[in-house]
């Protein structure tokens, strides 16, 4: 069988930042017509690595190689000239540009007059596109298209250059399980045509499944790599947290059906269509769907970020407005989606963020009290596990799990009935996730309710007590979550519903 190119080598690798060293003499290879994986816990050193080969960061030791010749790239450009470009986990179009203005957006194709040539441009891209086997419009506003169709767009940005490598960081957070299998489905193809490839996920399932080589970092140290028939998800676990042992998350039950916590009847807007459904105390009911099923738009209606044009929401059995202003009154909480954009201000503290909620608590008179505010962060930081340096530190600075611990901690300060989350496991590690569930499943032992929006079925059948399927703004279906054959009769609900 014949060696493949190595098209990236790296030796030694280290990285310090004011003397404290985050990445050690990491060795890493990939070559052409691979997929090659990278796993770790938030902070495990993966996102540092990947920054210095394309140029972000510059190595404080060690050295890489790509095609054979010495690199030091000192900016993206110069690592994309050399054929190296990333797959970023956010999605950063242009959401009025048309397909393909965001593809070819900084680096326009132009005439002989210096004037955009659009038809060149529109002709490439519909070439890269069908690279891919995808079919769209590219003269559509990408406003319009879903998640995964802009994450295709994102993903020909980079191919219309023909790279020899391409790093996806994070590629299927927040999509459905077709819109996942599909993208899955285009990397491999990329794979076959001899891009090599640096793919980084928290799922091990998409790591087992898609990889050819699995590479695992830990605390800015390489323990090691696997091949072909290693790679397995438990010995991948082991190697990322240590010799413990890792089950998925199971919960008892504490259900309260005498006491209707929250009951949402007919909520109809111009995404929603007749939404009903009633949580529990000590309940938590998941809800399932792809994306653009309406699980953020029903989260947002209920809060009242968006209007609503008929229906009713009942909160510990009384009527409620949904309004921004009332929701935390009520006894509303909101994990939002967006943690970074909607859920955090990040050039904020810890401890600014924590007390951002419940802001009576922490004021005396006319004066905000910071001693108890930081007291405050302290003992949440400390019962969440938060790895910080502290209260007084800026939280986009925090890794994602940890800015979800924070996010959550806004609202353990004060006192709320229901808890209303929103995808709030996406983009973040195995152990990160434990610590998240736990502390959900407290908050429903301790008589709360808990609405669970997630695409992601695995976890909602590990964890929710029911499961409601959304598709196209409504409620398709209602379905234990036990049961030998639960994923299949639920996925199978879930997408029949959005093929109707």
């Amino acid at each position: 069988m014949e060696e493949k190119k190595i098209l990236l080598k790296a030796e030694n690798i280290g990285k310090e930042f004011n003397r404290v060293r985050v990445l050690s003499d990491i060795d890493f290879d990939l070559r052409a017509g691979e997929i090659h994986a990278l796993i770790g816990e938030n902070g495990a050193g993966k996102s540092t690595f990947v920054k210095i080969i394309s140029g972000v960061y510059q190595a404080s030791f060690g050295r890489y190689f790509v095609d054979g010749a010495e690199c030091c790239f000192k900016s993206t450009g110069e690592s994309e000239a050399a054929g190296l470009y990333t797959i970023h986990q956010e999605i950063n179009l242009v959401p009025y540009f048309n397909a393909y203005q965001n593809i070819f957006i900084g680096s326009e194709k132009k005439g002989a007059l210096g004037l955009l040539d659009e038809k060149a441009m529109a002709r490439r891209a519909q070439e890269v596109l069908a690279q891919l086997n995808v079919e769209l419009d590219i003269r559509r506003p990408v406003k319009h298209f879903n998640t995964a169709l802009q994450r295709i767009i994102q993903i020909s940005a980079a191919l219309v250059y023909q790279p020899k490598i391409l790093i996806f960081d994070e590629p299927t957070t927040a999509l459905g399980e077709e819109e996942r299998d599909k993208l899955l489905e285009i990397i491999r193809d990329l794979r076959a045509s001899g891009v090599g490839i640096i793919f980084i996920s928290h799922n091990i399932e998409e790591i087992t499944a898609i990889s050819d080589r699995v590479t695992v970092f830990k605390d800015g140290q390489k323990m090691g790599t696997l091949e072909g028939s290693e790679i397995d998800g438990r010995r991948i676990v082991r190697m990322m947290v240590g010799e413990q042992e890792y089950e998925s998350f199971s919960r008892g039950s504490c259900i309260d059906y005498d006491c209707q916590m929250l009951r949402l009847d007919g909520l109809c807007n111009s995404k929603l269509k007749n939404v009903s459904m009633t949580v529990h105390k000590g309940e938590i009911l998941g809800v399932a769907g792809v994306v653009g099923a309406g699980k953020s738009e029903t989260a947002r209606a209920v809060f009242g970020i968006d209007g609503l044009v008929s229906g009713k929401v009942y909160v510990g059995g009384r009527e409620y407005k949904p309004k921004p202003t009332t929701a935390v009154k009520a006894g509303l909480a909101l994990v939002p989606e967006e943690r970074r954009v909607q859920g955090l201000v990040g050039e904020f503290t810890v401890a600014e963020n924590v007390a951002m909620v419940y802001q009576e608590k922490f004021t005396k008179g006319f004066f905000l009290q910071r001693k108890k505010e930081r007291a405050v962060a302290e003992e949440h930081i400390k019962a969440l596990t938060i790895k910080t340096t502290g209260p007084r530190q800026i939280v986009r600075f925090l890794s994602g799990g940890n800015q979800q611990k924070v996010v959550l901690s806004k609202w353990l300060c004060g006192d709320f009935d229901v808890l209303i989350l929103d995808e709030p496991t996406k983009g973040i590690d195995v152990m990160a996730k434990r610590d998240i569930y736990k502390l959900i499943s407290d908050i429903a032992e301790e008589g709360k309710a808990v609405l669970f929006f997630s695409s992601y079925l695995p976890e909602l059948l590990d964890f929710c007590d029911r499961i409601l399927v959304m598709s196209d703004g409504e409620v398709i279906g209602e379905f234990p979550a036990g049961g030998a054959d639960a994923k299949e009769v639920i996925t199978h609900a879930m997408l029949g519903g959005k093929s109707k």
